[in-house]
């Protein structure tokens, strides 16, 4: 049978894992199938080799998709403000964030399908679906005046659109490079903190000046623009030791406790970590009084968490190259919860909620960039689009009810926010232990 070769080997004692990358060897077939010998084993680097402008341009186009795609998701603070404050005032913040749960809840509860269908039928075809669905919802999603509207093409069809993409944009830069994969990846997801604090920044400007439904109108035509372009950058790349005849696996070869481990550390994890965003405008708003509530300095916190969180995940990209993936995931969720459980609690002024802001989204954000790579590290990159998506499906649970859960805590403690920092950021505490497993 044909030696299938991957980038990582999924068979690597745990304590290599987290060696910096190196000169990662790899067996690649010879003419005669089952055959191996010394000439056919050689440096991986030099025959599959980091960058180039073509490798590039494919980050560059998976960082436009997260800009727009995932950047929409990251400004629902504002939406969620504007919804409680204008729209809809005798609706409460608990039933508005089910429109951004269900979001969040139907893209990862359907990334593992959609990854796999990407392995197995293109990246780009299903990419391409994404994008024409994502552009439906968002342009009906001007026309709603009704709050089960929201939850419908806010919420569960453009879930749906986005868990068709999400696996594929963050899997696709691990098909070009090898040292240089963390960076890589890490600017591709960064697009969705940049792109996120853009959209905050214009949106608030565009809802207050022309109304709700052109500013919807406009978004989804500069983010279906956006899409084409970036449709024609993204390019994939067969990894030359790979059988494409072989069959397709739903999960890898080998199962154990380091497979768990993430799963785990994900779906624990993710219900503290998005709290920040969605509340970061109702939070300001009410600690900080003397401010106009409709002036763009209520959202300036969220603005530079978002800014904050693009460049955290570059950064991150770029520590995991040298000092291990999973040794920055595991950094990320516990300082992240450490951060909520005594930052947040005890920020009441202007000036300490900017700082938690940028602090959070500087580190508490690796974890969603360095997943692919981890478990390109742990697994192989031979199916890699469906072993993150379903790493991805682990942390539906969190992305539907976490923010709701905030809601409730904030509701249920008389809007007591100490409450709400600490629930969320002990969530996190317990994602970091999880993935501690996979570490040893």
């Amino acid at each position: 049978m044909p030696i299938e070769a991957t980038f990582a080997h999924p068979y690597n004692p745990p304590a290599e894992l987290e060696q910096p990358l190196t000169r990662e060897k790899s067996v690649v077939p010879s003419e005669k199938a089952g055959s191996t010998d010394a000439s056919s084993i050689f440096a991986l680097e030099d025959a599959y080799p980091d960058g180039g402008l073509r490798a590039w341009l494919v980050v560059f186009g998976c960082f436009l998709y997260a800009c727009t795609v995932f950047g929409f998701g990251l400004n629902w603070g504002v939406l969620q403000d504007y919804y409680h404050t204008t729209m809809f005032p005798n609706t409460s913040l608990g039933v508005l964030s089910i429109t951004v749960g269900l979001a969040n809840f139907t893209m990862n509860g359907s990334s593992y399908l959609f990854g796999g269908l990407g392995d197995r039928f293109g990246y780009k075809r299903m990419i391409a679906i994404s994008c024409a669905l994502a552009y439906l919802c968002l342009l009906a999603s001007a026309f709603a005046t009704k709050v089960y509207q929201l939850f419908l093409f806010q919420g569960c069809l453009f879930g749906i659109s986005q868990g068709i993409g999400m696996p594929l944009y963050y899997s696709l830069c691990s098909q070009w490079f090898l040292k240089k994969r963390g960076l890589a990846t890490g600017i591709a997801v960064a697009g969705s903190g940049i792109g996120g604090g853009i959209e905050t920044l214009i949106m608030r400007k565009l809802i207050l000046k022309i109304g709700y439904r052109h500013t919807m109108i406009a978004f989804s035509t500069a983010h279906a623009l956006i899409w084409i372009f970036a449709w024609f950058l993204i390019k994939e790349r067969a990894h030359p030791g790979l059988n494409p005849a072989a069959k397709k696996r739903w999960l890898p070869r080998k199962i154990n406790g380091t497979f768990f481990s993430v799963a785990f550390s994900m779906f624990f994890g993710v219900f503290g970590f998005l709290t920040p965003y969605y509340f970061s405008t109702t939070y300001t708003r009410e600690m900080v009084p003397t401010l106009n509530p409709d002036s763009l300095l209520v959202t300036v916190p969220l603005i530079v968490m978002n800014f904050s969180l693009g460049i955290g995940r570059i950064t991150a990209g770029r520590l995991a190259d040298t000092f291990g993936a999973t040794n920055m995931f595991f950094l990320s969720f516990f300082v992240g919860g450490m951060l909520q459980m005594i930052f947040w609690t005890l920020a009441r002024s202007y000036a300490a909620i900017l700082t938690f802001s940028i602090l959070n989204g500087l580190i508490g954000s690796w974890f969603m960039s360095l997943l692919p790579v981890v478990c390109a590290r742990m697994f192989g990159v031979e199916g890699l689009s469906t072993i993150t998506g379903f790493m991805i499906l682990a942390n539906s649970p969190g992305q539907f009810a976490g923010s709701s859960i905030s809601g409730i805590v904030l509701s249920s403690s008389g809007n007591n926010w100490a409450a709400v920092s600490l629930y969320s950021g002990s969530m996190q505490i317990v994602g970091a232990v999880c993935i501690l497993y996979g570490k040893h």
